[in-house]
């Protein structure tokens, strides 16, 4: 999976973090195929909580600011999110096969689902009050 014009929602902040998110999708899946460093498996899984909190937040900040109308479910969605991470964290503090399929999971439904669908309508909807409508 490579970042794809299908992923961008016109916001640069949300565009950009989610680029690094497939990026990291990419790299820990090209470790786990080729059996090499990891080490990157720990990294990802830090990175992917201190990447949820802030995107998560940034996006947050927008929908209160201009009242997204979808705010609590989307709101519910990220906080699902979350805790399915730290449970993963909690359930894989070392590399597994596994446990690196099981990322890879989560992740790939996770980008297919919320970015392409929820974070599309968010991304429209800041962009359109950003521009006065």
């Amino acid at each position: 999976m490579t970042f794809d014009v299908k992923y961008e929602t016109g916001v640069v902040w949300q565009d950009f973090q989610h680029k690094q998110l497939i990026d990291l999708f990419s790299k820990i899946k090209e470790a786990k195929d080729n059996k090499k460093d990891q080490n990157l498996f720990r990294y990802t899984v830090a990175f992917l909580a201190m990447y949820v909190n802030h995107h998560f937040k940034l996006e947050e900040e927008y929908m209160e600011k201009y009242n997204f109308p979808e705010k609590d479910v989307h709101q519910k969605e990220h906080q699902s999110f979350v805790k399915e991470l730290k449970s993963f964290r909690n359930e894989n503090k070392e590399y597994s096969e596994d446990g690196a399929n099981d990322l890879l999971t989560r992740m790939g439904e996770w980008i297919l689902s919320h970015i392409l669908e929820n974070d599309q309508k968010l991304g429209t909807f800041i962009l359109n009050k950003e521009q006065g409508n």
